[in-house]
């Protein structure tokens, strides 16, 4: 143990004889360190956070209404021009930050002091963009950061609103132009038919291919028109072929003369032949009209009019069997009315003359256009060019024109909502603040500092000094440094004055410490209630 602690031993003394040197050394460092701390401002740090939502419900909505374009890469583009010489030197002069020192440069170098000392915080992925600034007045370190969250807040929006402004004076030249070539290309068009009334405009076939086409259509109407006539022929050969009456047995006569009667009174008789012919015409008509037709409603009428009077012929002849002596032979039972297959032939006849009518119209209507397709064998092909050329060229003015108004409707909307400022939210999360407390390290801290510097500098100087000129207080210490034998010692006992002295040495050495930390501890109290 007491040869670990042998150099030890050895290095004290020596620096306890240099401690003078040692104490003025501590003195100078700590005069010169405080001229530097003197000097010294502590600085304070303002910032601020905000956050910038772009999911709003506003965005799904206008979702292929409007223009939409990546807020967050704008957000993001706006943050890192932020910084940028023009804005920093306006803010300069708004705040009066450069020192006005007759040059030219001097708002140069405030702004380069500015781009070191201002730190841009960008966390794209969570939206959070923060801003801090550290000068040596906390006022002023507090307004820059307030300018530049307020420069952050406004200047994205404003400069995108200028964007869509100038997109839509773009757009607006852009339709006008295009309006006047449309209403030039509609003239055109214009006067191409009026020149040309009987042209048919239909220059998206070839003159050949409609000539094809149209006489590929008159023989299919003509095949129809054959086929519709030879049906035509094989109705009218059926109709040929029936009677147009039938004779049948009247209805009546049973229920009219029982059974043991052998006839019933040619009154009643009569009346059951105009209740058939009746019947047979309203069948006619109910096959060609329909209920409310009025011959249908008139023949009705008499049909119920001819039942009622053979009902009271029937009950007349009942009660008064005398005057109904006069019967109607047996065989006169027997009528003859309309054949109802004759009729159902008749009308398909009719509806079958008419087909045929039909088809032949469209046969020489068809013939007509064919005849007049080729009697334009000249001119047609020219014709359809031009038609073609001035087609296309509306076409394509029209498309361009169309999709120029529906961009600017949607251009339009843009700026609505742009203005309503609502595609991009910025919420101040954490306001412009500056803290309470200077940053590491404070006037206190850097004056602490100082004064254990100082005294570490003059133990270091007493070190140096004394291995510089050294000095042996015991034998064994020149014997080890020297590696020589030492053949004696002689001891000093001191006078009361000298320990007197060494005692008042010691005194002053501890008053000078002491001195130098109660300065330092001064020092740092009065500049930490004085900040």
């Amino acid at each position: 143990m007491n040869d670990l602690l042998r150099p030890l031993f050895n290095l004290l003394p020596g620096m306890w004889e240099r401690r003078w040197v040692g104490l003025l050394t501590a003195w100078i460092v700590m005069a010169l360190g405080g001229v530097g701390v003197a000097m010294f401002h502590e600085r304070y740090m303002a910032s601020a956070r905000v956050y910038v939502d772009t999911q709003t419900l506003l965005k799904p909505l206008m979702q292929g209404l409007t223009v939409q374009p990546d807020i967050d890469e704008q957000v993001a583009m706006v943050a890192r021009t932020l910084l940028a010489r023009p804005n920093l030197e306006r803010l300069v002069r708004e705040k009066g930050l450069a020192v006005d020192d007759g040059k030219p440069e001097a708002v140069s170098r405030t702004v380069d002091q500015l781009l070191k000392s201002i730190r841009l915080g960008i966390n794209a992925r969570e939206n959070l963009y923060s801003v801090s600034y550290v000068n040596s007045d906390p006022q002023v370190a507090l307004g820059v950061v307030k300018d530049l969250v307020h420069m952050f807040l406004t200047s994205g929006i404003g400069g995108k609103q200028q964007d869509t402004q100038q997109a839509l004076n773009f757009l607006d030249a852009q339709v006008a132009d295009y309006g006047r070539k449309l209403s030039a290309a509609e003239q055109k068009l214009k006067d191409f038919k009026t020149q040309h009334p009987g042209y048919s405009g239909a220059a998206n076939t070839d003159y050949y291919t409609r000539v094809n086409q149209a006489s590929d259509q008159v023989a299919q109407l003509q095949g129809q028109l054959s086929a519709a006539i030879a049906a035509r022929n094989a109705i009218s050969g059926q109709m040929r072929a029936e009677s147009p009456t039938i004779s049948v047995t009247s209805p009546y006569m049973a229920a009219a003369a029982g059974p043991a009667a052998p006839g019933v009174p040619a009154a009643v008789l009569d009346v059951d032949r105009r209740i058939q012919e009746q019947r047979a015409r309203l069948d006619d008509l109910l096959q060609r009209y329909t209920n409310d037709y009025p011959d249908v409603i008139t023949a009705r009428q008499t049909l119920a009019r001819l039942e009622a009077q053979r009902k009271s012929r029937l009950k007349a002849a009942a009660e008064h069997p005398a005057q109904a002596s006069e019967q109607a032979p047996i065989g006169a039972n027997t009528i003859s009315t309309a054949n109802p297959a004759y009729q159902q032939l008749r009308v398909q006849v009719a509806q079958a003359d008419a087909n045929v009518a039909s088809i032949q119209a469209q046969v020489g209507e068809a013939q007509a256009r064919l005849a007049e397709l080729r009697s334009q064998a000249n001119k047609m092909p020219e014709l359809d060019q031009q038609y073609a050329e001035l087609m296309r060229g509306y076409n394509v003015i029209r498309s361009s024109y169309d999709d120029l108004v529906a961009r600017r409707q949607s251009a339009g909307l843009t700026q609505s909502v742009d203005a309503s400022s609502q595609l991009a939210v910025f919420r101040v999360v954490d306001p412009p603040r500056v803290g309470h407390h200077p940053l590491f390290p404070s006037k206190p801290m850097l004056i602490a500092m100082l004064v254990f510097f100082a005294l570490a500098c003059g133990i270091g100087a007493s070190f140096l000094v004394s291995q510089i000129m050294p000095t042996y207080h015991s034998p064994r210490h020149l014997r080890e440094t020297i590696d020589r034998p030492v053949l004696g010692s002689i001891s000093l006992l001191n006078s009361p004055e000298i320990l007197s002295h060494e005692r008042r040495g010691n005194v002053n050495l501890a008053l000078g410490i002491a001195g130098l930390v109660l300065i330092g501890l001064l020092w740092a109290i009065g500049s930490h209630f004085t900040r």
